[in-house]
């Protein structure tokens, strides 16, 4: 049933489609509605459907996930609180690799219609020759899943603008995206499930929210991102040897998306050990050694400004219990003084004190002043040092299990610490380049 849907002419130069997929389905249910069908169904792969934080390119408001599993389950509800009916809007695809769901085509017969889909996110101002920018996340995943599904002859280079894997990229958001979306591939490729699960714990739990066996549910996610990582880093492998010249004699754009995921690294003078590998290849870094080597790098530049990552020596942390991770929420939310011990007070948290004749609350601690709001302050500061050993993963895990009602909120105040201390860093290390 076609649909004409056209912006006034004032809103015609808007060059977001946040709302696309929410439009899609407020006209997908007013059609099942009508013809009386159980529900809407959107055909999306899960990789991009959770959409995991990967670069500063796809934080917050700069990433979309219109079909993630909490967006479908508040757009399921919408609908049925207007319908006033039993109507389901899900997603098949949630546990398939764009590559799989390539192949579905594939297998049904009808890879032609890959030719006539567009994925790239700045399609609106495309010309009707070229539907593919070739520098933007999603048709870097586009590319990738092509070749791994092995169906190239039906989505031609001609259709891009910029080649995704030779074409050259200004700096900013278009290297930082090529970069980090290879990275990130590598690491689910090679990172074990349990590493993965930690690393994007908060990611996760909020995808699986509302599933009935969670745990299978966080598993079948993770082997997702797993196998998407093993597509790519195989695709990745096939375009290094078919440009192998060019690699070899440094004739590769070093802008490019597989001149920056090499990092011209073969060009530096090594051992003959580290310029052959086993299988006879010349001068090519394994994504582990690459790896290991910016993550060496980083940390060296970081050691000297005095913000190193390794944690130190001596200092052990416990599995957060509730009593701390209510502790840890209110430092995160900022809390000061009464507000701070009403939060803990509310919540059940009693003050250690209270066994040995202290004041049984924390608001009766704030409010007999002197030695008991010390003793308050003081706990809340060898707190935060607590805190700061903990990992986001983990600090996530503990507010799913004992603040499930405020997830969202204190997911959002982590990021919003993370994206702070990024800058304070980055601050420090532009200080210091500059002393």
């Amino acid at each position: 049933m076609p649909v004409w849907i056209n912006k006034q002419q004032d809103l015609g130069k808007e060059p977001t489609q946040r709302t696309r997929s929410f439009l899609f389905a407020a006209l997908g249910t007013v059609v099942a509605h009508s013809i009386k069908a159980g529900g809407v169904r959107f055909f999306e792969n899960g990789v991009v459907s959770l959409n995991l934080p990967v670069a500063d390119e796809v934080l917050r408001s700069r990433a979309s996930r219109t079909t993630h599993p909490k967006t479908l389950y508040l757009l399921q509800s919408l609908c049925m609180a207007i319908a006033d009916r039993n109507l389901v809007i899900d997603n098949p695809y949630l546990y398939k690799t764009k590559t799989e769901v390539l192949d579905v085509l594939s297998r049904s017969g009808v890879p032609n219609l890959i030719a006539q889909t567009c994925s790239c996110a700045h399609s609106i101002f495309k010309p009707r020759t070229q539907w593919h920018c070739g520098t933007c996340s999603q048709c870097i995943d586009r590319r990738f899943a092509v070749i791994a599904a092995g169906l190239q002859q039906y989505d031609p280079t001609s259709d891009y603008q910029v080649d995704v894997f030779l074409g050259p990229r200004k700096d900013g958001p278009e290297k930082n995206m090529a970069v980090d979306y290879v990275r990130h591939a590598i690491e689910l490729c090679h990172r074990p499930e349990e590493e993965l699960g930690m690393a994007f714990n908060a990611e996760i739990s909020r995808a699986v929210r509302w599933e009935v066996d969670r745990n299978k549910a966080a598993k079948a996610i993770v082997a997702t991102h797993q196998r998407h990582g093993k597509e790519v880093t195989q695709v990745l492998g096939q375009k290094i040897a078919e440009k192998a010249a060019e690699v070899l004699n440094g004739t590769l754009d070093g802008s490019s998306l597989l001149g920056l995921a090499i990092r011209q690294e073969h060009l530096v003078r090594s051992s003959p050990s580290s310029r052959s590998g086993a299988n006879g290849e010349s001068g090519l870094l394994s994504p582990e050694i690459a790896r290991a080597m910016f993550e060496e790098g980083v940390e060296r530049v970081l050691a000297k400004v005095g913000l190193s990552s390794a944690k130190p020596k001596g200092l052990r942390r416990r599995k957060l219990d509730r009593r701390e991770t209510v502790i840890f929420a209110a430092i995160l939310m900022d809390l000061r003084g009464e507000r701070y011990c009403a939060f803990l007070h509310e919540r059940q948290i009693r003050p250690k004190w209270s066994d040995r004749g202290g004041p049984p609350t924390y608001p009766q601690s704030y409010e007999r002043g002197g030695a008991w709001r010390k003793a308050v302050q003081d706990e809340k500061s060898r707190a935060k040092d607590r805190m700061d050993r903990y990992p986001d993963s983990e600090l996530a895990d503990g507010f799913i299990t004992f603040l499930e009602s405020q997830f969202d909120q204190l997911s959002a105040l982590l990021r919003t610490r993370n994206s702070r201390n990024s800058r304070n860093a980055s601050s420090r290390l532009q200080m210091s380049a500059q002393a």
